[in-house]
């Protein structure tokens, strides 16, 4: 059969086509999870290097030439979700600093100095229900123990030579250490609350508050557990207040110098409350937005015994945002059952990110619901606003990072029985981007291999691709963007047979992405209806062996059937949604038709 080719350029158009935010990113671990493997763990806390490393702390064990060794844990990955065996000990480490006859303690909360150390803010074991004492770590880069720091770098927190406990830690911008906790002097003291400053060198920094100690007094009983600083390095420090349920959420800011600062809330204190809450309610993590509003995260009890997830956010003047749901707050309840927030995190955007736990019947799963600027549930993120990610059993995300491209690692751990697994999920962001903005084609240019596409402002360039086959694209010529209405590009000598292009993008950001392929389509051979739901009707086959292929637009085969007749009616139910090339092969043509399917 002699093919007469005419040139149809076809070019679906999208605008800012991205994959789903809030989807797991197929390209980390395995189907984006990653659960710990050659040792055994939990995992409390997590940190982004700037080269997107990802470190885990927390506590754990593993076999090593016959020997078992338990104890702080820390652990680094690589972008792809591979163990970095340059880190520690192949990867992962577990530290016994001080010494070995005392309880190891778990790391709870890290912070990464500039000079790439690690602080690791921990505590000992759980003495009669009260933790304590606490311990600060500092960890060099290559993960062994910086051994100019305290005691072969351990520093054991007994301010009172009893059993304080310490839940939080931030970098001050001068490198000092600042730690929120609770004071116990012996199992009969009431807790009362702290906060400690240290330090480079890991000394007590007896200029802040008093001798290095800012002791938080108020009326009424408090629960200080979380701390962020602000960029102009102040202290804000918050958890629970009042004696009677559900209680309050408070915040108080302090100067760097460890003294109290009035002017927030009312007389330093910042106050919400939450009259939803029937039976008690919990801080667990605060964050700070690019506009300096403080947002927190946890949860309350209904009197079910229902656990919410519970978002708030305070003006930086320290009361309750009302441009945030209208009391400042907003909760969520999981028809699954309960659900709790372990952390929050603040994309660019402003959008809110809780992450934590959610039970479904028997186990538990990690949890991640966002949230808008203006407190409502995001439904573009997951599946209406809320992804669940499964690994073994009982799965808690502890820790929330965001990627400079977008990407979000959540880090958390597996229960299951007696057996514990560090688990790390990645999820797709908003910067994942597929396919940048190609508008519609206008025409094609007659007698030329030609395309034309709409202007962006968002292009600095854009690069022409051309192929033989649909998958291995060369550059053909680059155009710079300017302020023009539209572009177009005709080929001077196209390729014979069968061409295909394609347009590869530039931001003004550096991001680089592809558009859709166009393709060659022959005359002769008709398929409908276009779009397609089921059936793909084909007509103009020659009546010999012909082989029918179904390929998307990453070269993945999806469909493929040898027929002899002139028609066909090709079953494509099995297909997803999206743009599709149908390729015919026969012994002397190759021929590509484009279509959508519904």
């Amino acid at each position: 059969m002699k093919t007469k080719f005419i040139l149809f350029i076809i070019l679906f158009f999208s605008k800012n086509v991205f994959a789903q935010p809030g989807t797991l990113d197929s390209s980390f671990g395995t189907n984006g999870k990653v659960i710990s493997e050659n040792y055994q763990g939990v995992a409390y806390a997590s940190l982004l290097q700037p080269d997107g490393k990802i470190i885990i702390g927390g506590g754990g064990s593993y076999y090593k030439e016959n020997i078992f060794l338990k104890g702080s844990l820390l652990a680094r990955y690589d972008t792809n979700g591979s163990l970095d065996v340059n880190f520690a000990d192949s990867g992962r480490g577990v530290y016994i600093l001080g010494d070995s006859n005392t309880y190891i303690p778990t790391i709870q909360h890290m912070a990464l100095q500039p000079d790439g150390k690690i602080i690791a803010l921990g505590n000992f074991a759980v003495q009669n229900g009260v933790f304590g004492p606490f311990s600060l770590m500092r960890f060099n880069a290559d993960g062994s123990a910086d051994e100019s720091f305290g005691v072969n770098g351990l520093i054991i927190g007994n301010i009172t030579g009893g059993l304080d406990a310490a839940f939080d830690l931030g970098l001050l911008k001068d490198g000092r250490i600042v730690v929120v906790g609770q004071l116990h002097k012996d199992i009969n003291d009431n807790g009362r609350n702290f906060i400690a400053c240290y330090t480079p060198q890991g000394n007590f920094d007896r200029a802040f508050g008093d001798t290095g100690l800012a002791t938080i007094s108020l009326d009424q009983p408090a629960a200080i557990n979380s701390v962020a600083i602000t960029s102009d390095d102040k202290i804000i420090v918050g958890g629970r207040y009042g004696s009677l349920s559900p209680g309050y959420e408070i915040l108080l800011k302090y100067n760097n110098n460890g003294t109290p600062d009035l002017s927030f809330g009312e007389n330093g204190l910042a106050k919400m409350s939450f009259p939803d809450a029937t039976n008690g309610t919990a801080l667990n993590d605060i964050a700070i937005d690019k506009e300096e509003r403080i947002v927190t995260g946890g949860l309350f009890y209904f009197q079910n015994g229902k656990a919410n997830i519970k978002v708030g956010r305070f003006t930086k003047e320290g009361f309750p945002d009302t441009d945030f749901s209208s009391d400042g707050y907003t909760y969520t309840q999981y028809n699954e059952g309960s659900a709790y927030a372990k952390t929050v995190a603040i994309q660019a955007n402003s959008k809110i990110l809780a992450a934590g736990y959610t039970n479904v019947g028997d186990s538990g799963t990690f949890t991640i619901i966002r949230y808008n600027s203006n407190g409502n549930v995001d439904s573009t993120f997951g599946v209406n606003g809320i992804q669940n990610t499964f690994f073994y059993g009982e799965d808690i995300a502890y820790s929330a990072n965001i990627q400079t491209d977008g990407k979000i690692i959540l880090a958390g751990t597996s229960q299951l029985t007696r057996t514990s697994f560090v688990d790390i999920a990645r999820y797709d962001g908003d910067a994942t981007q597929k396919q940048i903005f190609i508008s519609k084609i206008r025409h094609w240019i007659q007698h030329h291999n030609g395309i034309e596409w709409d202007y962006d402002n968002n292009i600095s360039n854009y690069v022409v691709q051309r192929s033989y086959d649909g998958i291995h694209f060369s550059s053909i010529a680059r155009i710079n963007a300017s302020n023009y209405s539209n572009y177009t590009y005709a080929d001077p000598a196209p390729l014979s047979g069968s061409n295909y292009y394609r347009l590869q993008t530039t931001s003004v950001n550096g991001v680089v992405n592809h558009s859709n392929v166009i393709a060659v389509a022959n005359n002769d051979i008709r398929i409908s209806p276009n779009p397609a739901s089921n059936s793909l009707h084909i007509e103009g086959l020659s009546n010999q062996k012909v082989q029918l292929s179904v390929v998307d637009f990453s070269g993945n085969i999806k469909l493929q059937t040898v027929v002899n007749s002139s028609t066909y009616n090709l079953n494509i139910a099995s297909l997803k949604a999206g743009n599709y090339l149908l390729k015919i092969e026969s012994q002397n043509d190759v021929v590509t038709k484009s279509f959508v399917k519904e």
